[in-house]
């Protein structure tokens, strides 16, 4: 795979991310009026998207093996890259921890809505960080080889 190919799948797919990302935090704003429970089942409907779509991209990285690339190319940025690697397997586990928090939430909880950003944020931070993590690292990568400098 070129690199151009391999940057732009990249871009792709976070850009994908994204806009799940936005839907999800739309969902987590809209007004349900009265009715909870409806609320929550929707939040619950678009969390499980963002994970799917999450775990989907988490392995086109680790099988679509760019990051084995990385390593190929700049052994020296192994442990780097092998943390990124323990990053996704923790973000496929806090995924599914924040689904089940959100499905536990009830009608009965008072601050069900603020429980819920507050899980999904917490999510989606941890998301974030990674994502600027795995953009500098491959950037750098890339960008070096590409002869793109000053």
């Amino acid at each position: 795979m070129q690199d151009e190919e391999i940057i732009r799948k990249v871009r792709l797919e976070h850009e994908r991310l994204r806009d799940i990302t936005k839907a999800l935090e739309d969902s987590l704003r809209s007004d349900a009026g009265d009715d909870l429970q409806a609320w929550l089942a929707e939040v619950c409907k678009s969390f499980e998207h963002f994970r799917a779509h999450l775990i989907h991209r988490i392995a086109l990285e680790e099988i679509g093996g760019f990051l084995d690339i990385v390593v190929e190319r700049r052994p020296t940025l192994s442990k780097q890259v092998e943390h990124l690697r323990e990053g996704h397997a923790k973000m496929i586990e806090m995924a599914g921890e924040t689904l089940s928090g959100l499905r536990c939430l009830s009608c009965t909880c008072k601050d069900a809505r603020q429980q819920a950003g507050i899980y999904v944020q917490i999510m989606l931070s941890e998301v974030n960080y990674h994502e600027e993590s795995e953009n500098l690292l491959v950037a750098s990568v890339f960008t070096d080889d590409l002869g793109v400098g000053d």
